[in-house]
Parts: structure tokens; C-alpha cells; sequence
């Protein structure tokens, strides 16, 4: 749960230091994951004694909040017309959108855990990929719904790939 809302972050950092290696400049996303490691570092030096396990994902959540802003900051700064204008809006309801699925999962546990439990294989199973599927269901759908533009083309590839795979093979 408290590592749900990086994931986007995660994802964002990925792609822009990917942006930086294009450009042939892989110092600089490699300087910048530096100084987000030792802030992941004190991050967790402050919160994992009080929050455990949830602390650690907080600090990593926080650390790559700071890799992102970093890493946005050098390619605006690199490439000066970079027309970033509406990232700020995405990243926000992605966030949000993130902070939502994770919420719905650790319920969704919590749930199956009080009702199922866990004795049995397919139990376990079960209260793995349960949550899981609710929170992917309920990202996509907000998502959708906000009208972010890229779960537009990720919705696009994957019932592309379904259609695909219900094809019967054509005969040559």
C-alpha cells in the first residue's frame, strides 16, 4: 500500500532518465539517482523505526518523488522547449489514481484475509491476486474516467493482443 502511489513515479523516472540517455547523457540521470539513494537512506532512517515495513515504502516513494522532480527539472533545463505544460496535472490524478488502487487493495486483503483467510493453497492464491485485480481494475477505470490520454493506448494494446489471441491461426 504505501508503495502504490511510486509506482507511477517509478515508471516516470524509467522513462525520463531513458530521455537523458538518448540524448547521450547518462551522467547526469546517474548523479541524480546518487543523491536520491542517500535521501531514500535518511528517509528510512526516520521512518522505518516507527512504521516498519510501511516506512521503507514511504521513504522509496518519497526518494522517487525527488528523482522525478530532479530528473524533469535537468531535461527542462536541457532541452529548453521540452512542452511539458501538463505533466504536472497528469502526474498529480496518476497519484492520486495510485494512492486509490493502493487503498482499495489493502481493503480487499483485509477483507479476504477476515472472510477466507489463508490455509489453503488456493486461499493464498487468492489473496494475492485478488487485490491485485481489484486495484488494476480500479486504476484503469479512474483513470479512464479522468481521461488520462495513456491508459487509452495501454487499454488499445491489450485488446489489440486479445483479439489477436482469439484468432483462429490462419492457414498457409
Amino acid at each position: 500500500m504505501c508503495l502504490a502511489p511510486g509506482l507511477v513515479l517509478f515508471s516516470i523516472n524509467n522513462i525520463t532518465a531513458r530521455a537523458f540517455y538518448a540524448l547521450g547523457d547518462t551522467s547526469t540521470p546517474m548523479k541524480i539517482s546518487s543523491v536520491c539513494l542517500v535521501l531514500n537512506v535518511l528517509f528510512g532512517a526516520f521512518l522505518i523505526p516507527t512504521y516498519k515495513e510501511g516506512g521503507m515504502g514511504v521513504a522509496n516513494t518519497m526518494s522517487a518523488a525527488f528523482n522525478v522532480y530532479l530528473l524533469l527539472y535537468g531535461l527542462r533545463r536541457k532541452l529548453k522547449h521540452l512542452q511539458i505544460g501538463q505533466l504536472p496535472s497528469l502526474i498529480g490524478r496518476m497519484v492520486a489514481v495510485g494512492f486509490t488502487s493502493g487503498i482499495a487493495a489493502w481493503i480487499s486483503s483485509h477483507y479476504w484475509e477476515s472472510l477466507i483467510g489463508h490455509a489453503r493453497f488456493p486461499a493464498r492464491l487468492g489473496a494475492v491476486f485478488v487485490p491485485i485485480g481489484i486495484a488494476t481494475f480500479i486504476y484503469f477505470t479512474l483513470l479512464a474516467w479522468l481521461r488520462v490520454p495513456q491508459v487509452h493506448d495501454v487499454i488499445g494494446v491489450f485488446t489489440q493482443r486479445l483479439r489477436a489471441a482469439s484468432k483462429p491461426p490462419e492457414n498457409t
